[in-house]
């Protein structure tokens, strides 16, 4: 008998038909492996947590909501896309179903559908409240803040998917929308961030130049460091070559956001060499989870470069 097993299965496939098996969002997830098993310890109890309080309270949309969410932060994305699509079922009108699961349906690379689901969200709150948005992943901690708009969050996502999808100047539309919503410094500094690389790439420099003319040098961030990093470098605070090593020396989940912010400046510049190397440096880091390793996929995919 053979020893030879067949491989998992796979939670989706990336834009070039690879199996990308299932992996926890690793954003918040700390690299020593014992705070690490410890960590998935909590997240697995939560998930345990929130199917008990669906299971007592079925008709809650926040008990659906929450197990959704606990859900797919263990990286069940095809299994919390399910359940966001009951809660969309079940109450039409609220748009945080549409919203959780738009982001989701993007990492399964399901763009279309992603889109489709925040348009929608977008459209529902225009009549509803801001309200806070908790983070699935744990309360505030020193690199964390634990909360933030949920607003802010639907034009993010919105804008996210928009660049997924090559609509770069809807993108750059959701993005002010967002910056309109942007209820404190370290939400503008996200914002900032992503609407910099949309209008770099759609040739808008003097207005993408204008956007950092608010950052403040030697600012003390919270979360939003490697965001907060990329901007002092376009304002010349350091290269990108410079930063690309420090991003390299700090692990492969650090390195995600500069380096693709980098690629995508060297993409705006017509370095589309130099841009291809390092969109392929983040597909080799493994972690696709992460919404910039689905952007360095679309990026070599519209190119016609394999990804390796």
């Amino acid at each position: 008998m053979s020893d030879v097993k067949p491989p998992g299965t796979a939670e989706t496939f990336s834009l070039f038909g690879e199996p990308l098996h299932q992996s926890p969002i690793n954003l918040w997830l700390p690299s020593d492996e014992t705070a690490y098993k410890e960590k998935m310890m909590e997240l697995r109890a939560n998930y345990e947590l929130s199917l008990r309080n669906y299971l007592e309270n079925p008709e809650e949309p926040e008990k659906l909501l929450w197990l959704g969410r606990r859900t797919g932060i263990l990286g069940r994305f095809r299994e919390a896309v399910a359940l966001y699509s009951l809660g969309v079922q079940k109450f039409p009108s609220d748009p945080r179903f549409l919203r959780f699961r738009g982001h989701r349906f993007a990492l399964l690379r399901r763009i279309d559908l992603a889109v489709a689901d925040l348009e929608e969200a977008a459209r529902l709150i225009k009549r509803r409240p801001d309200e806070p948005e908790l983070y699935a992943s744990g309360r505030p901690s020193k690199d964390k803040l634990g909360v933030s708009s949920f607003h802010w969050n639907v034009w993010y996502h919105l804008g996210f998917v928009y660049f997924a999808a090559g609509s770069l100047e809807k993108a750059t539309e959701a993005y002010r929308e967002c910056m309109k919503v942007s209820d404190n410094p370290e939400s503008v500094i996200a914002t900032t961030h992503w609407l910099y690389m949309v209008l770099k790439r759609i040739g808008k420099d003097d207005e993408a130049a204008g956007l950092l003319e608010t950052i403040e040098t030697r600012r003390q961030v919270v979360e939003v460091g490697d965001y907060y990093e990329t901007l002092l470098m376009y304002k010349g605070e350091t290269s990108p070559e410079a930063l690309l090593e420090k991003a390299r020396s700090e692990g492969s989940v650090r390195f995600l956001t500069r380096g693709h912010a980098i690629g995508n400046l060297y993409l705006s510049v017509g370095e589309t060499e130099r841009a291809i190397r390092i969109f392929r440096e983040v597909l080799a880091t493994g972690q696709w989870t992460s919404g910039v390793y689905l952007l360095s996929e679309v990026e070599l995919k519209k190119l016609g470069v394999p990804p390796r």
